[in-house]
Parts: structure tokens; sequence; C-alpha cells
């Protein structure tokens, strides 16, 4: 939630633009949610990988060799992205609801 905030933050002006050329609050809203979407998949798949990894090193060292379950990956992946998509929520109708001459003017 706090790198979609500071987003939205640092591209004030770029929503604002986009706001004075058209773009409905939206396409804004869209932008954001894909945007943390994709942020939490990328985050969730290093998660899983590492975690994998690392466990099934652990596991190795002890001698039961064992790995993630296709579920679990599923379910660790899909929990990510929800928590991408919940979070994501906020700042983008923070930045669908700024005022287009507002924005503009932020420095």
């Amino acid at each position: 939630m706090n790198i979609m905030l500071v987003s939205v933050t640092e591209r004030t002006r770029e929503i604002g633009m986009r706001k004075a050329l058209g773009a409905t609050n939206a396409n804004i809203r869209a932008q954001f949610i894909t945007e943390s979407t994709i942020i939490c998949l990328i985050g969730g798949v290093f998660g899983v990988l590492l975690g994998g990894g690392l466990g099934y090193w652990g596991s190795s060292l002890l001698g039961a060799a064992s790995g993630p379950t296709l579920s679990s990956i599923a379910l660790a992946v899909c929990f990510s992205m929800f928590i991408g998509v919940f979070f994501g929520y906020y700042p983008a109708n923070k930045a669908a609801k700024l005022d287009p001459i507002e924005a503009l003017r932020y420095e």
C-alpha cells in the first residue's frame, strides 16, 4: 500500500495530465490496480521461489527432502494478488478523484 501511495504522489502531475486529456476515473483506477496486481504477483512468485528453495535446502539438511505443493503455491500467489488488489484500490481511488487542475499544479 505504501508503494502505491508513493506512486500516486510521485505521479500526480501525470495523473492530472491524463485526466485533462479525457481519462475517466475508471481508467485511472484500472491503471493503478493493474500496477499493484503486477507488483504483488512478481513479489508472490519471488516469495514462492525463495521460500520453496530455502525450505527444500533446509529439509535436505535434515535428510527429509520435500517441496511445496502446487496448491500451496497457488494459494500463496493468489493471496499476494488479493493483497495487491485490496491495498491498491485505495491509492487508485485517491488518484482517480484528483482534480485535474490541482494535480497539474502539484509540485
